[in-house]
């Protein structure tokens, strides 16, 4: 069984994990998805295990580029996540609580011209 995933999944059927870490890979520098978002573009309410899956599988991905409801940037990585977006030129707007920033959603929000189109896999070895 392959890392990461599913049991029961064949090699040559893709699994959540790689599903999520594709779509994750898609988002273009300088714009953001939500862990719900990710979620619904692979048909699904399961914005938690999105968030696990980025937990688990992220580090070799742009994880900065999901965020968490209101734009705000990972638990935890909030000071790494500033680092990229300032690289990177995501929005940001000052927030009153910490961090004291969070991604301007309504203006970093990708939007997939093809929102369905996940066919071409990447290997993911995690």
């Amino acid at each position: 069984m392959t890392a990461g995933r599913e049991p029961g999944a064949s090699d040559d059927q893709p699994s959540f994990v790689d599903d999520v870490l594709d779509v994750v890979d898609s988002i273009p520098p300088g714009m953001v998805l939500s862990y719900g978002d990710v979620a619904a573009l692979l048909g699904t309410r399961a914005a938690r295990a999105v968030g696990s899956i980025m937990r688990r599988y992220g580090h070799a991905h742009p994880w900065w580029r999901v965020v968490r409801a209101g734009g705000l940037p990972p638990i935890g990585h909030e000071a790494s996540a500033r680092a990229h977006y300032d690289t990177e030129g995501t929005p940001l707007r000052a927030i009153s609580r910490e961090p004291g920033y969070a991604v301007s959603y309504a203006v970093a929000r990708w939007q997939p011209a093809n929102p369905g189109a996940h066919d071409e896999r990447t290997d993911h070895s995690r």
